[in-house]
């Protein structure tokens, strides 16, 4: 069944799934381990790594927005491939140089300038695959994102065997190695999608008023402005992931290991792949999607309320609010992202681009106090923070379940 799906997979998409290992591989273990070496290894406080993620914030609340102009403008390739490796592979060497806070602010800078691709990577994705086959590209983009973070342990060794100090920057200089292949088979191997010469020629969807004409959009459906919502709102946890490795590892938190506390991510990554690969390519209807929705989002709340609750050195509690954490991830990610695709596709497709951008950039700008605010309440208590997630989980969670009774969707 995988096999026929994949035949019915674009070019793009085809590329950007077989070199996304790796991105998602190294990246996984970076974003894991980074708020350690900031904390631990450079001394900074929970409320810079907050201010500094704030910036970082900042910048992707703008740049979506330029990156959807600049691609209906000069095309969709040229601009990925630009940004997505100028500014990555910069980032990478200044963070496996830094020494100080202002190293990392301007690291934090430049990885910013990368969310202009944001919307662009979207789009390059499903623009040449049909809405049936599309869940199968978000459910593998998953996949190999958690097989990085299954693979975390590997490199909890790497950072048990050199320290922290040495280990992260083997692991910022392993991304490097690892991204520039990935960009030489991009460059080789991606196209230009027939739809970027269509919204040219469609004025409706072209400069700034595409982006007025596409609001119009979200305002009329009911679906897309509900996804608009969650999705703004799972933008509250993934600004605060960087605490959620320092939790596991803090004496009022958990109070793991920094190498056992990589077994987190690893259990979580196991239910994930499991769902990305079965559960979200049978994803058919608005109703199968709504249905998915609801059950990740009840049981990520579940997840975050047993790793509130936990006893300090619970590992097994800890590893099940990992395994719960899974469902959350798959339906956060894989699943509102396909519903939403296919969601604009159904309306017009012209405005898929625009509309991604805006959903990005309005997350983003929601969103750019939270890593500030989270980083103080941290100092105060690290569980607190997590009282806040629980409370956007179950929020978003009401908005679902009165989105879905509201109104019966078409299968």
């Amino acid at each position: 069944m995988l096999t026929k799906i994949y035949k019915n997979v674009g070019r793009n998409a085809k590329t950007l799934i077989l070199t996304e290992p790796l991105w998602s591989i190294p990246m996984s273990w970076i974003f894991f381990y980074r708020p350690m070496f900031m904390s631990i290894v450079i001394g900074l406080l929970s409320v810079e790594i907050g201010v500094l993620i704030t910036v970082f914030n900042l910048l992707t609340s703008v740049m979506p927005l330029l990156g959807g102009y600049l691609a209906d403008r000069f095309g969709r390739k040229r601009v990925f491939m630009l940004f997505d490796s100028v500014c990555w592979l910069t980032s990478l060497i200044i963070w496996a140089v830094s020494r100080n806070i202002w190293h990392i602010l301007l690291a934090y800078i430049i990885e910013g300038c990368a969310s202009t691709i944001y919307s662009i990577w979207e789009c390059l994705l499903v623009e040449d695959t049909k809405l049936e086959f599309r869940s199968f590209i978000y459910g593998s983009v998953s996949a190999i994102w958690t097989i990085g973070s299954l693979t975390t342990p590997i490199a909890g060794y790497i950072i048990g065997l050199y320290g922290l100090n040495m280990g992260c920057r083997l692991l910022f200089l392993l991304a490097f190695c690892a991204l520039v292949p990935a960009y030489i088979i991009r460059q080789i191997y991606l196209r230009e999608p027939e739809i970027v010469r269509k919204v040219k020629r469609d004025s409706p969807f072209s400069g700034v008023k595409g982006y007025l004409n596409s609001l119009s959009i979200v305002k009329r459906s009911r679906i897309i402005l509900t996804l608009l919502i969650i999705i703004v709102m799972a933008g509250f946890f993934n600004s605060s992931y960087a605490y959620f490795s320092l939790y596991l590892i803090h004496n009022e938190g958990l109070g793991l290991s920094e190498n056992v506390a990589s077994l987190i991510p690893s259990v979580s990554s196991i239910v994930s792949l499991m769902l990305s690969l079965i559960v979200v390519p049978r994803l058919k209807s608005s109703g199968d999607y709504l249905k998915t929705l609801v059950s990740g989002y009840s049981l990520g709340s579940l997840a975050i309320f047993l790793l509130i609750n936990s006893p300090r050195g619970s590992l097994y509690t800890a590893l099940l609010s990992g395994a719960l954490l899974g469902f959350y991830s798959t339906a956060a990610f894989s699943v509102s992202r396909t519903f939403l695709a296919n969601q604009i596709d159904a309306i017009d497709s012209r405005a898929r681009a625009k509309i991604l951008s805006v959903t990005i950039t309005l997350s983003s700008l929601i969103n750019l106090p939270t890593p500030t605010i989270v980083g103080y309440l941290f100092s105060l208590n690290p569980k607190i923070p997590f009282i806040v997630i629980l409370a956007t989980f179950l929020t978003s969670l009401l908005t679902l379940i009165c989105s879905f009774k509201s109104k019966k969707y078409p299968e």
